[in-house]
Formats: C-alpha cells, sequence, structure tokens
C-alpha cells in the first residue's frame, strides 16, 4: 500500500500502551458528551420534581406579598435596595439548586470519565493551534460529519415526542378549566416530568451508541503503523545499533578487568583443551577464593597467554575447570569446591622455586 501517513505506512495495528498514556497525557481522552447531556438532563429533572416544585408555592407567596406591598415601600435607595435584595433572594433560594446541578454534575462525572484528569495546561493559550486548514478538515471531517446526523436524529425524535405529549394535553383542555389551581399545577407536573423522562430514555440509548462511537473513533486516530511501533520501542527501549556498541564497549571494558585479574590471580585452573577459570586467594582474608577470570576456546587460551606472562601457576584439572566456568564472575566458589581448590592452593604454598610451580599436580 502506498504511503499515506507520512512515511509510516498503514496505520492498522492497535496502539501501544504507551501510545495510549501519551494520548492521555496530552487531553485526547474518550469523553462523550451526550453522557454528560445525560447527567445533566437526569440532575436536572430530580432537581425540579423534589425541591423546585415543592419550594414554588413558597415563592410565589412570597413574591406575591412583595407586588402587593410594592406601593407601600418607600422611594429612598435604602427602600428600594432592601426590597430588590429581598426578591433576589427569594429567586436565588429557588434557582439555586438548578444553578449548583448544572455546574457540579459536569464537572465531576467530567472528572469521572477521564479518570480525573486535569491539565493546567490546557488553559494557557497556544497560537499553534490556530489553523484555518485544520478548521476545515475538522468541519468536513467524518467525526463531525457524525456528530450532524446525531443532532438531526435527536431533534427530530424529540421534537415528535413533544408533539405526542402536547397533543395528548390538548385533548384535556376542555377539562382542565373545571380543575383547582393546584390540580392543574399537579397536572402540569406529571406532564413535564413524564416528557422529561421520555426524552432522558431516548437520550439514554443515544449515549450508549455515542460512548461506544467515542472509544472506537478514539482509538481508530490512535492506530499506529509497523514503522510507528518500531520507531516508538526505538525511543523507549534505545536503538539497537547503539544498544549493540554500549553492549560491546561493556563487554571490552569487562574483558579487559579481567585479564588484569587474572595477572593478580592466586592459581589458573585449566582444561588445556577448552577452558581456563583464574582463582584468587587471600590468605589474609576470611572470604573463601573467588572465580575472577574465566574463558573457553579462544579467550581461554588468552587467559592461559597472560597467566603465563605474569607468572601465576597454571595447574590442569579439567573437571574442576569445567565445573568452576559456570559459577559467576567475582564470586566465591561454593562449598562443594573448598576442598580440591584448597588442595591446589597447598600444594603451590609447598613449591619453593618457581620452575616447579608450574608442575602439573
Amino acid at each position: 500500500m502506498a504511503d499515506e501517513n507520512g512515511g509510516g505506512g498503514e496505520k492498522s495495528q492497535a496502539p501501544t500502551e504507551k501510545r495510549l498514556q501519551t494520548a492521555r497525557d496530552e487531553g485526547n481522552v474518550a469523553q462523550s458528551r451526550e453522557f454528560m447531556l445525560l447527567i445533566t438532563l437526569s440532575g436536572f429533572t430530580l432537581v425540579f420534581s423534589t425541591y423546585v416544585v415543592s419550594a414554588a408555592p413558597s415563592f410565589i407567596s412570597s413574591m406575591k406579598v412583595c407586588l402587593n406591598n410594592f406601593g407601600n415601600i418607600n422611594s429612598d435607595p435604602a427602600s428600594l435596595y432592601k426590597a430588590t435584595i429581598s426578591a433576589g433572594l427569594n429567586g436565588l433560594k429557588l434557582a439555586a439548586p438548578l444553578l449548583i446541578t448544572g455546574a457540579a454534575l459536569p464537572l465531576i462525572f467530567g472528572l469521572l470519565q477521564t479518570n480525573f484528569l486535569f491539565r493546567p495546561q490546557a488553559l494557557t493559550p497556544d497560537i499553534s493551534r490556530i489553523s484555518p486548514m485544520k478548521g476545515v478538515k475538522k468541519i468536513f471531517g467524518i467525526n463531525n460529519l457524525v456528530e450532524l446526523i446525531k443532532s438531526l436524529l435527536k431533534l427530530i425524535i424529540f421534537c415528535l415526542i413533544l408533539y405526542g405529549v402536547a397533543k395528548s394535553t390538548v385533548r384535556l383542555s376542555p377539562e382542565a378549566e373545571r380543575w383547582s389551581s393546584q390540580r392543574l399545577a399537579q397536572e402540569m407536573k406529571s406532564w413535564f416530568v413524564y416528557s422529561v423522562l421520555l426524552v432522558l430514555a431516548v437520550q439514554c440509548v443515544i449515549t450508549i451508541f455515542d460512548d461506544l462511537w467515542t472509544r472506537f473513533h478514539r482509538i481508530s486516530k490512535l492506530k499506529m503503523s509497523l514503522q510507528d511501533i518500531k520507531d516508538e520501542m526505538k525511543q523507549t527501549e534505545g536503538d539497537p545499533l547503539i544498544k549493540a556498541k554500549i553492549r560491546q564497549i561493556a563487554l571490552r571494558r569487562s574483558r579487559r578487568r579481567m585479564m588484569d585479574n587474572v595477572k593478580k590471580s592466586t592459581v589458573v585452573v585449566v582444561n588445556p583443551t577448552h577452558y581456563s577459570v583464574a582463582i584468587l586467594y587471600d590468605k589474609n582474608s576470611s572470604s573463601a577464593p573467588q572465580v575472577v577470570a574465566k574463558g573457553v576456546d579462544d579467550l581461554a587460551f588468552r587467559i592461559r597467554e597472560i597467566a603465563n606472562n605474569a607468572n601465576v601457576p597454571i595447574i590442569s584439572n579439567p573437571p574442576l575447570a569445567r565445573s568452576l566456568y559456570n559459577l559467576p564472575l567475582d564470586t566465591e566458589i561454593p562449598e562443594e569446591f573448598w576442598k580440591p581448590v584448597a588442595a591446589i592452593i597447598a600444594y603451590l604454598v609447598k613449591l619453593k622455586t618457581p620452575g616447579s610451580r608450574r608442575n602439573s599436580l
């Protein structure tokens, strides 16, 4: 397939955890606006049907008193100010729960939807975000097309619901003339709650589909090509070529230190054909002998060569050499090897002349 994604190949791979976390850090999260609308409408309906309806008679009574006494209010600023504040407080007392609901619910459930994501940097102006071309792409993008279709469907469905409710109430209008004001208010409340519940039921279905679409669209936008995954691995774990170079340098340094340790070792135990293991024993220390260098084939030959040049004794013991080679470097030999190693060291201690140090045990 032609490279249509800026050199990255076809973006057919699911996003990695790092890609998802980076998108989240940048504020790209699956957040359904329809869910927020559903929660807000539900909150408004609950507050209205429980608090506002019960508090409305008290508000109406206080406003009646205010209007009846309006002519008795003194015309001085203090009296007018007091009357205005009294009327405003009565209205605020009625509207405050709705205002708090409208402010608190989107904030709380918005944080829950984003798993408490908070980005203060999103509040700072960014000139780079102002791009006419990006704006045009967004207008004609598939996400905006889906939003347009969804809005039109919602408008049609809600209008049909309201039309049906209004048609039913019109049929009862002749009977409503004989109702008391209390019953009329009760009936209006019932019809209002019924209408809102129908709207909420439809909104609930829309919310489910919108949430699924939002998650699907986000994952689709974050999909990666194979080259993207390779580049991410390079950034996360480092370039393989550089890592290989670093390993080579570390190996050379390790071997250089190991060869220096051969010169300081007490004895080199060898299998003349393949293995060489250098052992260091400090008679002034209470610790057991340590494996300070080891090698096989070419490296074993190099260890023997350095040992010869440094006049380090070389002892041939193939079974012991093979066993000691399996031990980690710079570790004390385990108890099972103490006896054969102690025998070698004791043998070396007994040797007096330099020429006899290379005799086999």
